[in-house]
């Protein structure tokens, strides 16, 4: 039977608390940076400013977060875990494009507002996959390939839909 207490209690884990703290200021970090990047990149003719935006966007939100989560949430510094998470964040761009995406295709949802309303399911699966990919005590194969394969299926989807959709 499933117990639901034990389910909501696990919202209270001193872990789970420092990560909201740690990615409200992550993402308050990362927006900006990401909104002062998509503004400036939206001055050059001919870009995709959203990708570019997204993309250096992400590499400085790595790095931050990184440091942040690392040393915040899982009480962990290790430099060599770098990689592992790299990895996630390579899934979770993706995602956080087609999302940002979506929105703007979609409903129409200027690149802000969008970028701000994904931040938060965005955030989560950054904790869930660094939580149990990235800051694991055991190494396993199939969490490489796993996080692998999910990359390479958003990579082949992102240019299906930026070259075959336009």
């Amino acid at each position: 039977m499933l117990d639901i207490r034990a389910h909501i209690k696990r919202f209270f884990e001193p872990q789970f608390i420092r990560f909201l703290f740690t990615a409200a200021l992550n993402t308050a970090v990362g927006w900006c940076v990401f909104a002062i990047l998509r503004y400036l990149f939206g001055l050059i003719p001919n870009v995709d400013a959203l990708f570019w935006a997204n993309f250096f966007g992400t590499i400085f939100s790595v790095l931050f977060n990184f440091r942040t989560y690392g040393a915040l949430v899982f009480r962990n510094r290790n430099f060599n875990l770098i990689f592992r998470f790299i990895l996630v964040y390579s899934v979770t761009f993706f995602c956080n494009y087609f999302l940002i995406r979506l929105f703007k295709d979609r409903w129409a949802v200027n690149n802000y507002i969008a970028a701000a309303i994904v931040a938060v399911p965005i955030g989560f699966l950054n904790y869930f996959l660094n939580r149990f990919f990235t800051y694991i005590k055991e190494k396993k194969a199939w969490h490489y390939i796993f996080l692998g394969v999910i990359l390479l299926a958003e990579i082949a989807l992102f240019i299906a839909l930026k070259y075959y959709r336009g």
